[in-house]
C-alpha cells in the first residue's frame, strides 16, 4: 500500500504539486460551487471528498479531481429542473432542493461505479471530436455569461442565455462600477502575472490580491461570498435524507422519480466524459496509460461520498491535473496532498476565504469559460472537413442556448448520420477502380479472349462494412449493372455486414438470377458464410458450386468451357488453364490439367519466354508448382507449355500460361 501511493524517488515533486494543485483548486472550487446555484463551501466540499477518495481508488496517479464547468453548468440546469418540478416560490432557498440534489448525486455515483465495473470506460473513444469540442465549448459560452451579471454586480432578473445577451444593453446601463472593477482586475492579473512568473499560479495572486483591496476598502458584505464554515461537514443530515425517501417522493413529488433518476445518467455520463478527457491528456504529459475502467470507478465513489458530506459533483480538472504535473508529480501522493491543502484551508482559513468578492470568482469563472473554448478547432477550421464543422457548431450552439442533454443527442445523430454517409461513399469507392481490379484484369488478359469474356463477367469486390447505410447504394449498383452472363461478389474485404446488408444482398442476387445471370462468390469467411446458409441465399439461389475460395478460382472456373452458360462441357474432356496461382493458400497451387490421366505416355514440359526448358513431367505424374526442376520459386510472368499426348509427336497441344502470386 506504501508504494501504491508513494515513490521515494520523487517524494518533493509529488508534495509541491499537490500544494501547487491546492492552492490553485481553491478559487475555482469557491466559484464553481456558486456557478452550479449552491453556496461556494459545497465546491470546496466537493474537491476535499472527490480529491482524496479519487485518488484512492482512482485509475490515474496524477489526475486531480474537483467541481469543473461543465459538471456546475449540467447541476445548474438540474437544480432549476429540480424548482419548477417541486414548484418552489422565487424566494426559495438551497436547503429546499437540496435532499433532492443529493439523491441525484450519489446516484450519479453510483452509475459511475457501475459503468466502470461494465468496462464502459474504453467506449469514450467512440465520441466523435466534433460533438465533444462543440459541447465543451459550450459549456465555455455558458460560464462566460452566466457570470455576466456578477461581472456587472446586477441583480436583474434574467433566464438563461439568450435572456442575458437580450437584455445585455440593460444590464450594462445598471452596472455597478465597484463590481467591474474588482472583476476587471482579477482577469487582468490571470492573464497578465504568467508574463512576470510562473512560479506562482495567476488565479491564486488574482483572488488573493482582489481580497486584500476589498477588505481594505471595507466593502459591504452583499459583494462578498457567503461565509464558509470552519470544519469538516458531517454526514447526518444527508444519511437522514435517505431514510425519509419514502416520504419525499409521495402524493404528488411521485412524479420526481424519473427525473432524478435521468438526471443522475446524464450527470453520469457528462462527469464520465469530463474525467476520461482529462486522463488521456495526464497521459500525453506522464507517457504513462491510465485505466479508465478503475478512473470511473474511484470517480463513482469520491462523487458519492462528496454528496453524503454536502459537495457537489465534479470530474478530473485539466488545469489544476497539468499543473500537478508540470509541478513534478508523478503519484497518487499528489492528490492526496491537493485534498490537504483544502482541508486545512476549510479548518484553518475559512473566515478568511469567506472575504473573496463575489465580482472576482467572475472573473475568474470568465477566464476559465474563455479557456475552454476549443480555439484550436477555429484555427484550422478551413482544414477540418465541412460536415465535422457543422456538426461542432450545432453542438456548440444548442449547447450555449437551448438544452445539454438535446445538443449532445442531436450531435451525435448528426455525427452517425455523417459516418454512415461517409462510410457509405467509401465502401462504393472500393468497389471499383481499385488495385484488385486492375490484377483481375491481368488475370483476364491472359485467357485466350479476354475482351469477349469481360464483355459477359462483372467481378465486383465489396470492401468495408456492408450495413444499413450502404444498402441502398448496393441495391441501385446491382440493378444499373449491364446485361451479363455472369457476376463475382468477392466478399474478401468485407469486414461486417448486419441484418440490412445480407437482406440487401439476398433482394439483389435474387434479381440477377431473375435476369439469368450466373451468380458466384468468393472469399467467403465463415462469419457471412453462417449468413448467406442461414437465409437460404446457398443453395436456394447459388449452388454450393458457384461459392469459391479466391477470386481467382472463380475466373478461372468461369472461363472453363460452356461454364460461363451453366452449359457444362463433358467431365472426360482435357481442359487445360490459362493461368493459375500459386500462393501456398491450397488453392490453384497447382496446374491442375483436368483428364489428362487419359493419356498415361504424354510428356508435359513448360519453357521461359526465352524456350529454356524449366519443367517437365513424364505421364504427368508430378504436377507444376510454379518451380523449376531445383525447386526455385518462379516470378508472376507468361510461359510456354507443350504438351505431347502420346509421347511420340502425333498430337502435341501448345499455348501459354500466366503465374500470378
Amino acid at each position: 500500500m506504501r508504494n501504491y501511493f508513494l515513490d521515494t524517488n520523487n517524494i518533493k515533486g509529488d508534495i509541491f504539486g499537490g500544494i501547487n494543485a491546492g492552492i490553485v483548486a481553491l478559487p475555482a472550487a469557491l466559484g464553481f460551487g456558486a456557478l452550479a446555484g449552491l453556496s461556494p463551501v459545497h465546491g470546496l466540499y466537493g474537491a476535499i471528498f472527490l480529491g482524496m477518495l479519487a485518488a484512492i481508488f482512482g485509475g490515474t496517479k496524477t489526475l486531480i479531481s474537483n467541481p469543473t464547468g461543465p459538471m456546475a453548468v449540467v447541476t445548474g440546469q438540474i437544480i432549476l429542473g429540480l424548482v419548477e418540478k417541486l414548484g418552489l416560490p422565487e424566494d426559495y432557498s438551497i436547503s429546499d432542493f437540496y435532499p433532492y440534489l443529493v439523491i441525484i448525486g450519489v446516484l450519479a455515483g453510483v452509475f459511475q461505479i457501475v459503468l466502470g465495473l461494465a468496462k464502459f470506460g474504453k467506449y469514450i473513444h467512440y465520441i466523435p471530436t466534433p460533438v465533444v469540442s462543440g459541447f465543451m465549448s459550450g459549456i465555455g459560452v455558458i460560464i462566460i455569461i452566466s457570470q455576466i451579471k456578477t461581472f456587472l454586480g446586477v441583480t436583474y432578473e434574467t433566464s438563461g442565455a439568450y435572456d442575458i445577451l437580450a437584455n445585455l444593453p440593460t444590464l450594462i446601463a445598471n452596472a455597478d462600477s465597484v463590481s467591474v472593477m474588482l472583476a476587471s482586475s482579477t482577469m487582468i492579473i490571470i492573464y497578465l502575472f504568467p508574463r512576470i512568473t510562473k512560479a506562482v499560479p495567476g488565479p491564486l495572486v488574482a483572488i488573493v490580491t482582489v481580497t486584500a483591496v476589498a477588505t481594505l476598502l471595507g466593502l459591504h458584505k452583499d459583494y462578498l461570498i457567503p461565509s464558509i464554515p470552519q470544519g469538516l461537514p458531517k454526514m447526518s443530515e444527508q444519511i437522514a435524507i435517505f431514510s425519509n425517501l419514502s416520504v419525499m417522493f409521495t402524493g404528488e413529488r411521485s412524479h420526481l422519480v424519473s427525473y432524478i433518476i435521468t438526471s443522475g445518467l446524464y450527470l453520469a455520463a457528462i462527469g464520465v466524459i469530463d474525467t476520461l478527457l482529462t486522463a488521456v491528456v495526464a497521459d500525453q504529459f506522464t507517457k504513462e496509460k491510465h485505466n479508465s475502467n478503475r478512473e470511473l470507478v474511484g470517480q463513482g465513489i469520491g462523487n458519492a461520498m462528496s454528496f453524503m458530506f454536502g459537495g457537489m459533483m465534479g470530474a478530473g480538472t485539466t488545469p489544476a491535473t497539468v499543473l500537478n504535473i508540470k509541478s513534478g508529480a508523478r503519484n497518487r501522493l499528489s492528490i492526496i496532498v491537493h485534498a490537504l491543502i483544502l482541508i486545512i484551508i476549510l479548518l484553518a482559513a475559512a473566515p478568511i476565504a469567506s472575504l473573496i468578492p463575489k465580482a472576482a470568482l467572475a472573473g475568474l469563472l470568465i477566464t476559465v469559460g474563455v479557456s475552454i473554448l476549443d480555439f484550436e478547432v477555429f484555427r484550422v477550421w478551413r482544414v477540418i472537413p465541412k460536415q465535422d464543422n457543422i456538426v461542432m457548431m450545432t453542438v456548440l450552439v444548442l449547447t450555449s442556448f437551448w438544452d445539454l442533454m438535446a445538443a449532445v443527442a442531436v450531435g451525435l445523430i448528426m455525427a452517425a448520420l455523417i459516418f454512415m454517409k461517409k462510410m457509405a461513399d467509401v465502401v462504393e469507392g472500393q468497389s471499383s477502380n481499385s488495385k484488385f481490379d486492375r490484377l483481375v484484369n491481368q488475370l483476364i488478359d491472359t485467357f485466350d479472349d479476354p475482351k469477349e469474356f469481360k464483355k459477359h463477367v462483372i467481378v465486383k469486390n465489396m470492401k468495408g462494412p456492408m450495413f444499413f447505410g450502404f444498402a441502398s447504394r448496393f441495391q441501385d449498383s446491382i440493378d444499373e449493372m449491364p446485361n451479363v452472363k455472369a457476376v463475382v461478389l468477392n466478399f474478401g474485404g468485407i469486414t461486417y455486414m448486419d441484418q440490412s446488408g445480407l437482406y440487401t444482398l439476398k433482394e439483389a442476387i435474387a434479381r440477377m438470377v431473375d435476369r439469368g445471370i450466373n451468380v458466384c462468390l468468393s472469399e467467403v469467411r465463415e462469419e457471412e458464410a453462417h449468413l448467406i446458409h442461414g437465409v437460404k441465399i446457398v443453395p436456394d439461389l447459388i449452388d454450393e458450386e458457384h461459392v469459391f475460395s479466391s477470386v481467382e478460382e472463380s475466373v478461372m472456373w468461369l472461363n472453363e468451357p460452356g461454364h460461363l452458360d451453366n452449359v457444362f462441357a463433358a467431365d472426360d474432356e482435357l481442359y487445360i488453364p490459362s493461368a493459375y496461382t500459386p500462393n501456398g493458400d491450397g488453392i490453384n497451387d497447382e496446374w491442375e490439367l483436368r483428364n489428362i490421366g487419359k493419356y498415361p505416355n504424354c510428356m508435359v514440359k513448360i519453357f521461359t519466354r526465352e524456350g529454356k526448358e524449366i519443367f517437365s513431367s513424364k505421364g504427368y505424374k508430378v504436377m507444376w508448382e510454379g518451380f523449376t526442376e531445383d525447386g526455385k520459386n518462379l516470378p508472376s510472368d507468361t510461359y510456354k507449355y507443350e504438351i505431347d499426348l502420346y509421347g511420340d509427336g502425333s498430337e502435341v497441344k501448345a499455348g501459354k500460361v500466366t503465374i500470378f502470386r
